[in-house]
């Protein structure tokens, strides 16, 4: 069985969901997950866990992630972007130093309401399913940090501006450019997002979905792998032996206060052989299981 991440660059017109679902029935994998879904009209490097790899998609969630998008000023859609249905014009455009103080607000940390349009559920509904048939509701804002958000390009005559930004896990593209056009007194949507890295993950090192389909069987796959070690890169890891790989496979804590002391870790990887047999926490020398990995030492 394989086990490790893939660096999809997923096309734009398909969803998600679509390319998990079309590399599960052409490889026949077991398990399948990825991280920070794209919408269907976005492009990028979205990060898929094959097998046992998809115990570990919490601690890639967390990861910062870095966007290309351009907007279109003059009109506010329901979507916040090229699919959706115009419902407020303006025919003020703002110009590029009004575009270069405005931005300055959305820097740190700030408060989003994710899209209506969005896969956020309520009451086990997703939020786009409601918006389609109409129902009325109301999300609830969230804190997320803008690390970084460069303007890169602005043509006025052709009404669109070219952005990058830098961002914490779970940031909606689209909500930001909703937010920048009504702190100008205007509206935009989003034309183009381009998703260019997720912590590990960027489009360099991404390989395209009819690349990845092409293959003929998974052996072929194989080398398309990221270790789970080199993904999760963030995390601590300790060595464990033979002794102590029976006992943290039977869900049973481990001493390591004589390789680590007293140390605590709210997350840690337990190494054997080079593979990743454990995720955990360390308190006070004590390493901790929470989720134990079946693969093949």
């Amino acid at each position: 069985m394989i086990v490790g991440w893939i660096n999809l660059y997923k096309p734009t017109g398909y969803s998600s969901s679509y390319c998990l679902n079309l590399l599960k029935k052409k490889f026949k994998f077991k398990k399948i997950g990825h991280t920070g879904t794209l919408d269907p009209m976005a492009e990028g490097v979205l990060p898929i866990a094959i097998n046992e790899a998809t115990k570990t998609v919490r601690l890639i969630n967390k990861s910062k992630k870095t966007y290309l998008f351009d907007v279109k000023w003059g009109e506010q859609r329901d979507t916040f972007d090229i699919e959706g249905t115009v419902i407020n014009k303006s025919k003020y455009v703002p110009n590029f130093e009004e575009i270069i103080e405005v931005k300055k607000k959305f820097i740190g940390e700030i408060d989003q309401t994710p899209p209506d349009f969005s896969a956020k559920r309520i009451n086990g509904k997703r939020a786009y399913e409601l918006a389609r048939n109409g129902k009325k509701f109301k999300l609830k804002k969230s804190r997320k940090k803008i690390y970084g958000l460069k303007v890169l390009d602005h043509n006025f005559n052709e009404k669109k501006t070219t952005f990058l930004v830098v961002c914490d896990s779970g940031t909606y593209v689209r909500s930001l450019a909703n937010d920048i056009a009504l702190s100008l007194n205007t509206f935009c949507y989003c034309i183009k997002i381009i998703r260019l890295r997720d912590g590990v993950f960027n489009k360099k090192n991404s390989y395209s979905l009819k690349n990845l389909i092409n293959n003929r069987n998974i052996e072929d796959f194989e080398k398309y792998l990221l270790d789970i070690k080199s993904v999760l890169y963030h995390i601590p890891t300790i060595k464990i032996n033979d002794k102590k790989l029976k006992l943290i496979k039977n869900g049973m804590k481990v001493s390591m206060l004589e390789e680590v002391g007293s140390k605590e870790y709210k997350e840690i990887l337990a190494d054997y052989h080079q593979n990743v047999v454990a995720l955990g926490s360390m308190k006070n020398g004590i390493f901790y299981p929470k989720r134990i990995l079946n693969i093949n030492e």
